[in-house]
C-alpha cells in the first residue's frame, strides 16, 4: 500500500492545497495543508528507514509513523494560496474531526484577536477564547503563529507600537525606542496630542481585520485630501503612506471577516464557476455536476482492467467508483477496451441497477480523438445520449485540452481553476486503474508461485516413489 500510495503522491501538483489521509474504514484521520502538494503528500511515504524499518515509511517521529501506517488513501483539494489553504485545514478539521490533529483536540486552532477598546490606548491581544468582558473580539482567524503573523504585518503597516508597553503610564517619560527609528512606529507614547490618531489607527487596524477595506479606503482618502487643501501636507502624507500600506496588506491576502464560514461560500462558489466555465465552453445544456472518468491499464495482453471515477461538484464520490476487468479482448487494445468497459456500465444502468445509476453529465476518456469517438459511437449504438470528450495531454503528462469526438480541442491552461479541476480527474482515474491492475497481477503472480511451488513437490513426490519402488523391486529379487 505504501509504494501505491508514494506513486499517486508523485503525480500531485505543485499548487497550495489541502490533503485529507484516510484509514481503511475511508474515515479522514488528518487533515494537513501545504504550499506544494507534491513536495509535503509525498513525504509521508518516502522509502527511508524509519520507525517501521523495512516497510518503508518516512523517519518522522512516532506519532506521524503510527498515523502514516493507518493511512489506505488520501484526497486532495488544491487552492488559490497559502492562505486559503489554511482556512480551508482548519474548517474540514472541525468537520471531521481528525484523530491524529493534536491541534484540534487542544483548542489552540481557532485563536481571536482582543481589542480591549474600553482603554484610552486600545492594544491588540491574540487569544484563545472570545469572553463578555467589553472587549472586542475579531476572528477566529487561522493558527496561532498566522495570527500572530498578520496582527504583526497589519502593525507595521499602520505604524502602531508592538513593545507591549502601557503607552498612558510611560506618556513623555521616554525616549522614543528602536521602532520608532527604524520606522515602524508613530511613537505615541512621546506626545498626549497624539491620542486621537491613535485611536483612529486601532480603527483603521480593526476595519482591515474586518475585510472593511474598501470604505476605510474611502474615508482615508477623502482625508488625505481634505489636509492637502489645508496645506497640513504632514497630515496628507502620513494619511497616503497608510493607504498604501493597506493596499499592500489586501494583497497578501493575511485576513477575512470570518475566514472558515466565508471560505466555504467562496470554494463553492469557486466550484460553480469552474462547472459553469465547463458548461459554456463545452456546449452542454446544464452545469455537469457529475463528471465520471474512464482509464484502462495493463501491461502487454495480461490482466486489463478498465477504471470508472465519478466526481460530484467538484469532489470524488468513491462510493460509486468502479472497476472492470476486461473480459472479451485478446490482446492490447485500448479502444476495444474502454468501449467494453462503457458497454458494461450503460447496460448496467439500462438494466436498473442501482449501483450504476445515474447517469453522469459528461464523460471524460483518457486519450485524444480517437477514444472520445469510439466511445460516442458505443453511447450511440446503446440508444443512450451522454457528452463525451477525451482528455489531451501535454508533454508533461498534465490535461493540457478536453477534445470532442468530431476533434475540436477546448483548451484548459487560460484557466486554472478548470485545469486543476479536470487534472485531478485524470489522475485520480487513472489511479483507480492502476491500483486494480496492481492487485491482479500480484494475485498472478501469487498463483504462478503457487503452481510452481506445487509442481516441484509433485515433481519429488514422483522422483522419492520412483526410488521406493526401484529399492522394493531389488529387495524382491534377493
Amino acid at each position: 500500500m505504501i509504494d501505491e500510495l508514494r506513486e499517486k503522491s508523485k503525480e500531485l501538483p505543485q499548487l497550495p492545497g489541502v490533503y485529507l489521509m484516510k484509514d481503511e474504514n475511508d474515515d479522514v484521520i488528518y487533515v494537513g495543508k501545504a504550499a506544494r502538494l507534491k513536495n509535503r503528500v509525498s513525504s509521508y511515504f518516502r522509502n527511508t528507514d524509519g520507525l517501521f524499518g523495512s516497510d518503508g515509511l518516512t523517519n518522522h517521529d512516532i506519532k506521524t509513523d503510527l498515523m502514516v501506517s493507518k493511512i489506505e488513501d488520501f484526497d486532495t483539494i488544491i487552492v488559490e494560496s497559502e492562505f486559503e489553504a489554511l482556512v480551508l485545514e482548519n474548517s474540514l478539521i472541525k468537520e471531521y474531526m481528525p484523530k491524529y490533529n493534536v491541534k484540534l483536540r487542544d483548542d489552540k486552532g481557532y485563536p481571536f484577536i482582543r481589542v480591549d477598546i474600553l482603554n484610552e490606548y486600545p492594544t491588540f491581544k491574540v487569544v484563545p477564547n472570545a469572553t463578555e468582558d467589553g472587549a472586542l473580539y475579531l476572528g477566529p482567524y487561522g493558527t496561532r503563529s498566522e495570527t500572530f503573523k498578520a496582527l504583526s504585518a497589519i502593525s507595521k503597516a499602520l505604524k502602531l507600537p508592538t513593545c507591549g508597553k502601557n503607552i498612558k503610564q510611560i506618556l513623555g517619560k521616554q525616549r522614543p525606542c528602536l521602532n520608532h527609528d527604524m520606522g515602524n512606529c508613530r511613537a505615541y507614547c512621546q506626545k498626549v496630542e497624539l491620542a486621537d490618531d491613535y485611536r483612529n489607527t486601532v480603527a483603521a487596524a480593526i476595519d482591515v481585520f474586518q475585510g472593511k477595506t474598501g470604505s476605510l479606503l474611502k474615508k482615508l482618502a477623502k482625508d488625505m485630501n481634505e489636509a492637502s487643501d489645508a496645506l497640513n501636507f504632514e497630515t496628507a502624507a502620513l494619511l497616503r503612506d497608510r493607504i498604501k500600506a493597506i493596499k499592500v496588506l489586501e494583497q497578501k491576502q493575511f485576513f477575512t471577516e470570518d475566514p472558515i464560514e466565508e471560505h466555504a461560500a467562496l470554494y463553492k462558489e469557486k466550484i460553480l464557476k469552474t462547472h459553469q466555465w465547463l458548461e459554456k465552453a463545452l456546449k452542454l445544456t446544464s452545469i455537469p455536476e457529475r463528471i465520471e472518468a474512464y482509464d484502462i491499464s495493463n501491461t502487454g495482453a495480461s490482466n486489463i482492467v478498465g477504471s470508472m471515477i465519478v466526481f460530484i461538484k467538484g469532489k470524488p464520490l468513491k462510493k460509486d467508483y468502479r472497476r472492470f476487468k476486461i473480459r472479451t479482448k485478446r490482446g492490447q487494445d485500448d479502444y476495444g477496451s474502454m468501449a467494453e468497459v462503457v458497454t458494461r456500465r450503460i447496460k448496467r444502468y439500462l438494466a436498473g441497477d442501482e449501483k450504476f445509476t445515474p447517469l453522469p453529465d459528461i464523460m471524460l476518456i483518457d486519450g485524444g480523438v480517437n477514444h472520445a469517438s469510439i466511445i460516442y459511437k458505443t453511447l450511440t449504438e446503446l440508444d443512450v445520449q451522454v457528452p463525451v470528450f477525451g482528455m489531451v495531454k501535454d508533454e508533461k503528462h498534465r490535461t493540457r485540452a478536453l477534445v470532442t469526438p468530431d476533434g475540436d480541442e477546448i483548451g484548459l491552461s487560460a484557466n486554472p481553476a478548470v485545469f486543476a479541476l479536470i487534472g485531478s480527474i485524470q489522475e485520480e482515474a487513472h489511479r483507480f486503474a492502476i491500483e486494480y491492475h496492481r492487485k491482479l497481477r500480484t494475485k498472478t503472480m501469487l498463483n504462478k508461485d503457487d503452481k510452481s511451488s506445487k509442481k516441484n513437490m509433485d515433481d519429488k513426490v514422483n522422483k522419492n516413489s520412483k526410488k521406493i519402488k526401484e529399492k522394493g523391486d531389488e529387495c524382491a529379487s534377493n
